[in-house]
């Protein structure tokens, strides 16, 4: 199923994507994270104590697309995702076209190495700094932003972008009152 994000984006996309923050604790809440991974073949069967790594590192790397929309900072996000990346295997795989990172073993690790290579090889190639979270507080999605210079703040204008909009323009109007 083509979103519009290069190649590898969409899984990232898609595993970030497995909750509704505007309804769901990301942490505890329920989610889609097991129909993910059953879906993507990653982790069919995962056990709660595998989940629970799962969601925090999932929100560990919503904060780094958070960052890439221009809230929070950069590297401290970045650095986050250092405890997930000592859990995890990776090998350089040599290819035709060149060296890839590939992820080993099993269970979590193994899905959480895989995504981490797709971020790897996106931040090489440019295009990781344009998959973002939504700026709305209560949507925080995940997207690829596509806009013609990368300036893109939410998942939809239509939605999101409207409501934070108007939102601001409520507010303004409510200060300017005498």
């Amino acid at each position: 199923m083509a979103t519009g994000s290069p190649e590898g984006l969409d899984e990232v996309k898609g595993f970030i994507n497995t909750v509704s923050l505007e309804s769901d604790d990301p942490y505890t809440g329920p989610d889609r994270l097991p129909e993910w991974l059953e879906a993507t073949g990653r982790l069919p069967g995962a056990s709660p104590e595998q989940l629970s790594e799962l969601r925090l590192f999932r929100e560990a790397l919503r904060k780094v697309l958070e960052a890439n929309a221009g809230d929070g900072d950069a590297q401290a996000a970045w650095r986050a995702l250092e405890p997930f990346g000592r859990g995890c295997c990776l090998k350089v795989e040599i290819r035709d076209s060149g060296p890839v990172l590939r992820a080993e073993g099993t269970g979590e690790g193994a899905v959480i190495g895989s995504l981490l290579a797709k971020a790897y090889e996106a931040v090489a190639t440019g295009t990781w700094a344009r998959l973002k979270a939504c700026r709305k507080p209560s949507c925080r999605w995940a997207y690829y932003d596509r806009s013609k210079n990368g300036s893109g703040a939410w998942c939809s204008m239509a939605v999101c972008g409207n409501r934070m909009k108007a939102k601001r323009r409520r507010q303004k109007s409510r200060v300017s009152e005498p």
